[in-house]
Parts: structure tokens; sequence; C-alpha cells
């Protein structure tokens, strides 16, 4: 334990409650989450009078009354001195004899912060008050010893920051390669070797015309059967459509010409709150596509009875379910035990024939895709697939054979990514782990 002296937080900190006589929207305060500082904001739409704004002073101490436990404090900088604040961001003038700077590190040790979740009270949106956070007891050694810590801190602070800069960096160099190596693969680059060695099996009876033309045959037996329903003849694809040129043994099309259908979810209407239930029949929304997968949540489920009234929409193993909104790229192929799923109302389902469902699944997520979908797509708060764009969205086939090769490099390589990234996650939790041992060596 510390030798030194335990003090309440309000020997040291007096709230300040100087009232702006003139708010002003234009110089508001807001205090980020995580032990991430102040910054400031604009208020837009600020109703005169309805709250009141309190003058804040740079090296004042501040935090969010509702998001203190989340990390929301901090010290007002130099270039916020005069900024402004309801009473909702306290803020609080520190006495000598307290270094603003020690305070923080004693709320990061151990994330000390997430603890005081216990301090808030209240209805509803529950408050931490000023009160309650200055009951509260600090080690307080001299100012020179204080001092000599903080610039300790300072220096491992440096180290570990430019570090995390670096992993960050690595991060979006891995991000740019998954790209790359996906515009490869849809290229045919990624396999031109494999297509020296296996010349037989991109021409004659396995060039991809020929199967372009097995799945137009399998569609009219389907439409004749009455099974689907016949659609307008596809436009042909024009060369500026073409992102790029396609190798040997390769043809372009468009989705639509490789699918049974493409359908919508179910309209929100037609689910209520009385069809949810605990252990019933998952519901694959976009939220439940997550890194090319889906992932059943034990809250989106319904009853037997709406999965019988929803039928249509069930989705099938090998569907390729699409994000409507939001992140388009959101897209996962059904496997067997997803089978009898329903499709969400915020997804597109995919029924394709004749093809290999995970090569469509790589086509359609790929850069030059996602750029051609996302030029007409529609809405002002988030992107929304438009279907017609999704139909007629143009794709490199290549031979069957092929494409199972794509699809096994791609794996591969995207899995020594993968590796590669959770060696950098480790290094960056081990670094948060020193810096920790740091924070706690200060103060023992």
């Amino acid at each position: 334990m510390s030798k030194w002296d335990q003090v309440k937080i309000g020997e040291y900190l007096t709230e300040s409650k100087f009232i702006s006589l003139k708010p002003d929207p234009l110089r508001r305060i807001t205090v980020r989450l995580n032990a991430k500082g102040v910054d400031s904001r604009f208020s837009a739409n600020e109703k005169t009078g309805a709250t009141k704004y309190y003058r804040r002073t740079a090296g004042q101490f501040i935090y969010g009354r509702q998001n203190l436990h989340k990390g929301a404090f901090g010290v007002i900088p130099a270039e916020l001195d005069g900024f402004e604040s309801s009473a909702d961001l306290p803020c609080f003038d520190i006495k000598k004899g307290l270094s603003p700077d020690w305070l923080i590190a004693w709320l990061k040790v151990g994330n000390r912060y997430q603890t005081l979740a216990k301090l808030a009270r209240g209805v509803g949106s529950k408050r931490i008050s000023p009160d309650d956070f200055l009951n509260l007891e600090i080690p307080v050694p001299p100012e020179h010893i204080q001092r000599k810590k903080l610039s300790l801190l300072s220096k491992y602070e440096e180290i570990i920051e430019s570090f995390n800069y670096e992993q960050t960096s690595q991060c979006n160099l891995f991000k740019k390669l998954r790209q790359a190596v996906l515009q490869e693969a849809i290229q045919g680059k990624l396999t031109a070797e494999w297509r020296r060695r296996n010349p037989e099996l991109i021409s004659g009876e396995n060039h991809a015309s020929k199967l372009l033309e097995k799945i137009k045959a399998e569609k009219e037996r389907l439409i004749k059967e009455g099974k689907i329903r016949k659609e307008k003849p596809v436009a042909p694809i024009t060369d500026a459509e073409k992102p790029f040129d396609l190798p040997e043994g390769w043809v372009w099309c468009r989705l639509e010409e490789l699918c049974k259908g493409i359908f919508t979810g179910p309209f929100g209407s037609m689910l209520h709150k009385s069809d949810y239930v605990q252990n019933g029949i998952p519901i694959v929304n976009p939220t439940h596509i997550i890194n090319g997968q889906i992932v059943a949540d034990g809250r989106m489920r319904i009853s037997e009875k709406t999965k019988q009234r929803l039928k249509r929409y069930l989705l099938l193993s090998g569907d390729l379910v699409i994000a409507r909104r939001g992140d388009l790229s959101k897209c996962a192929v059904v496997l067997d035990e997803q089978k009898g799923w329903l499709c969400g109302t915020g997804s597109f389902f995919v029924r394709c024939l004749c093809i290999n469902r995970s090569y469509v699944r790589l086509a359609y997520i790929s850069q030059k895709a996602q750029a051609y979908l996302l030029q007409d797509s529609i809405g002002q708060t988030m992107d929304n697939l438009n279907q017609k764009m999704l139909r007629k969205l143009p794709m490199g086939l290549a031979p069957v054979a092929e494409q199972q090769a794509i699809v096994e490099r791609v794996d591969k390589i995207m899995a020594m990514i993968d590796d590669l990234e959770n060696q950098v996650a480790e290094r960056r939790e081990q670094a948060d782990m020193l810096m920790q041992a740091v924070l706690r060596e200060a103060f023992s």
C-alpha cells in the first residue's frame, strides 16, 4: 500500500459555476470516451435559453456525468479556454498541490474509472454527481514526486503511442492487402500460373461461356416448370462497364444471369413484437453478417408459426445474403446448418445456379464491384443498395475449375493475413498491459 496521504478529491477540487452570459453554440466542449480527453463540438439547432451554460477555463478538470465510468474525463487544453459546457459536464478548479495530470493518471490505473459506475444514480439515464466524485480518495504525494513520476509516465506514453501508431498503420496495410488480393483474384491474376498448367480446364466445354449457356438452359427449364418467373432480357455489358480485361477462358456477365432470383427480405410491417420468441428460428439482418459469416443472434428469433407465414423468405443452403443498407460489402454464404433461417428486412438473398457461391461472394465484395454498386446507392444517412443495380452488376465469370482454385488461394492467403493481424492485436494488448503496469508502479 502507498504511504502517501490518502485525501478526498474534494480537498483539491472546487466545482466551477461561472455562468456564461452570452452562450455561443460555436464554443462548446465535449469529453471523449476511453480517456481520450477534451474536444470542441458544434451545437446545431440550439434553442435559446433551453439550457444553462457555464464558462470553462484552461487547466480545469472536466468529466461527463453520464459517462465518467466510460472514460469521459480530461483537462481542458489552452485552445479551448473560454469554451462552454452544461452542468452535465461539470468543471473543477484544482488547488496547488495536486497536478491535473496526476488525477488523470490515477483514474487510468487499472481502468479505475470503470469501477465508478457504482456511483451512478437516477432513474433511466444515471449520472455521477460532483459530490460523489469529490468524496473519492486519492493518494497525493509531494509535488516534486508527482512531477518525477509523471515525467516517467510521459516518456512511456510517448513510446507506446508511437508503437500503437505503427500497429494501426500495419492494420491499415493489411486492409489494403486484402483488397489487393481480392482484386487480383477476380481479375484472374492470382491464378495465371494455374491456367498455364491446366489449359484443358479453361477451354472447349470448360470455357466460361459454356457454363453461362448451361445456367441459361437451367433457368429456361425452371421457367417452363413454373418454378421461377420469366424476366426481361438483360442488357449487354458495355465496354464502359468493364473495369478490367478478362483472361482467356472467362466471360463477362451480369449477376442476374447467374441467378434463379434476387429477393428482398420481408417488409418491416410483416414482423410484429408477438412474432419474436427466445428459442426460435434466427433472423439474418446485416448486423448478423460478421467477417463474411452469418452469426445467429439470440434476441432476433421468430416462432414456428411466423416461419410458416413468411416461408417465402426462408434461406436455402448456398444462398448469398447481402446487406441492403449500411456496409454494402457485407455478404455471406448460407451454410447447411443455417438452412431455414429467415432473411431479415435489411437484407437481400441471392439464389445462384451451377456456380461456386464463394466465388460469387468474392467477386461481389471486391473493390470494383462495390464502387459500381455505390454509384447509385440511395439514402442520406447511410447507403442503401439499389436492387436494379445489384441485378445488373457486371461480373467476370471464370471456368468452374478455376473458380474453385481462386477460392482456395484466396482462403489460404486470407488465413495468413488473419494470423498476422492476430499477432499485431496481441502486441497491442501487451503494450496496453505494459502501460497499466507502469501506471500501477507510479502509484505504488
